[in-house]
């Protein structure tokens, strides 16, 4: 039986992509990770791409449409640098996108080992 993490942010178009796809990347067995928003923007942000590219997470990356936080149910609930109900927070300190990137990768590698 599968297991869904989800991550989820103001708008569903970057953090909490960045999140679930250095998760997905991480492959905990039995677990798989999906990213919503509060209030979901129509795209994901143009940047992730180029952010991701050639890292680990690349391929995982979600491209279709922000979903909506309350549209899916989950096993566990985290929220990054957003207040939502329920979600364990994660707040992060990152002055740039860069140090957000490697700043969610290394908490995902984190909560991957709790996890496997």
């Amino acid at each position: 039986m599968s297991r869904t993490i989800l991550f989820v942010c103001e708008h569903g178009a970057f953090r909490s992509r960045i999140a679930a796809a250095y998760f997905n990347a991480a492959g905990p067995v039995g677990w798989h990770a999906l990213s919503a928003g509060r209030d979901p923007q129509r795209f994901p942000s143009g940047r992730l791409g180029p952010l991701l590219a050639g890292t680990a997470a690349a391929d995982h990356l979600e491209s279709d449409a922000p979903r909506r936080a309350g549209d899916v149910t989950a096993d566990r609930v985290i929220a990054v640098d957003c207040a939502l109900s329920g979600a364990e927070q994660w707040m992060t300190n990152a002055k740039s996108d860069e140090a957000l990137r490697d700043e969610l990768a290394a908490r995902v590698n984190l909560l991957t080992r709790e996890l496997g």
